[in-house]
């Protein structure tokens, strides 16, 4: 849709061709921000979000100089957008040279590429030492390791904090080796660590369990706003979402159980062969060595998870109790609480960070 002519005050956005491009002017429509796409070749990607789309020659074109001018003659151009590099720093110079009421928009993607890449590294730096904390002196992930992990995940929605993130990485080495076990993946942000953790540092298989379904994803025990923000979910897009967000560790060793939390322990602790996303089997041995539990919180749901879950824990497990800190609603802090406290005999090592609560035992427990 071309919605320039409603006023004074476009963004050109130039070459619009890319994905960068249709971001950019997605965002411009959720926003109110009149637009004008243009560019060199057809796109139907710009297209297919019912944009028209300019001609606009090639920036080294004999004619492109005169088109240029023609069309912010007739079009209320104000600023330009532009995700190619060339072309951001040959019209920067042109603006300038012609003296063009036009701001560029942004930096060039060149250096907000580098801008990028020094935040990500300082974000890596800055939770390097607490991962070495977590590892209780064991070799763990080096600086481009924790901001490759970073980075990956930053393309997977989910709450998942870099300080917990950061503690999952830390305790990876202490991990023993048995079945890696995750209830309530959403989009596979945690999982995806999981599973390059888990091959890392060979633990074992990875098994997630999500029904991604309304029902189960109510949390009852919340308020009523709160529980209607399941309805904006596609519960379709969120597992396909999450199959593609774990392709790049697709390497044979995770299942999943699209089932309730409750279902998926009564067929883990019967069988221990599934398929993987690729029909190939995936072996378990039926003794967990970490656990992140992050499924329903209410109250009831964490009890029951725990209830079954914990009795197949390894001796010198891992779990992570997710959103032990959490605004709406106590349901992992409570069951957390109670479990603090009935096994401290059992416990070797807790913590919180992140919202989260871990603790590594000694032995298996059973949560009462």
């Amino acid at each position: 849709m071309d919605n320039a002519d409603a006023g004074a005050g476009a963004t050109l956005i130039f070459p619009a061709v890319d994905q960068s491009a249709l971001d950019y002017l997605t965002a411009a429509q959720h926003r109110g921000e009149k637009t004008i796409c243009a560019a060199s070749v057809k796109s139907d990607l710009i297209a297919s979000n019912g944009a028209d789309l300019l001609h606009l020659p090639s920036i080294y074109a004999e004619d492109f100089i005169d088109c240029f001018m023609a069309l912010v003659q007739s079009r209320p151009v104000r600023r330009l957008y532009s995700p190619v590099s060339s072309v951001y720093d040959f019209m920067q110079r042109f603006i300038n040279t012609h003296r063009l009421n036009i701001e560029m928009v942004g930096q060039s993607p060149i250096r907000q590429q580098v801008q990028q890449h020094r935040q990500l590294m300082g974000r890596a730096s800055r939770l390097l030492s607490f991962v070495g904390l977590c590892a209780a002196g064991l070799p763990h992930l080096s600086l481009i390791e924790v901001a490759g992990v970073l980075r990956q995940v930053s393309l997977i929605y989910g709450e998942s904090n870099d300080d917990k993130l950061a503690a999952i990485m830390g305790i990876a080495p202490t991990v023993v080796a048995g079945d890696v076990i995750e209830i309530g993946s959403l989009m596979g942000r945690s999982a995806f660590v999981l599973s390059y953790l888990a091959m890392k540092y060979n633990i074992g298989p990875l098994l997630t369990v999500d029904p991604w379904g309304r029902d189960q994803a109510i949390q009852t025990d919340s308020t009523q706003s709160f529980q209607a923000l399941v309805d904006d979910w596609d519960f379709s897009v969120l597992s396909e979402g999450f199959y593609v967000n774990m392709v790049p560790f697709n390497r044979g060793q995770h299942a999943h159980l699209q089932l309730p939390s409750i279902d998926g322990f009564k067929e883990y602790a019967k069988q221990h062969s599934f398929s993987s996303p690729s029909a190939e089997p995936v072996n378990f041995s039926g003794r967990i060595s970490l656990i992140h539990i992050d499924g329903n919180h209410d109250f009831a749901r964490v009890q029951e998870d725990c209830v079954h879950w914990l009795t197949l824990l390894t001796p010198g497990a891992w779990l992570i109790l997710d959103d032990y800190i959490w605004a709406h609603g106590d349901g992992p802090y409570r069951i957390g609480n109670q479990l603090l406290i009935d096994r401290a005999e059992d416990i070797a090592l807790s913590f919180v960070c992140g919202k989260a609560l871990f603790i590594q035992f000694n032995n298996s427990v059973d949560a009462k």
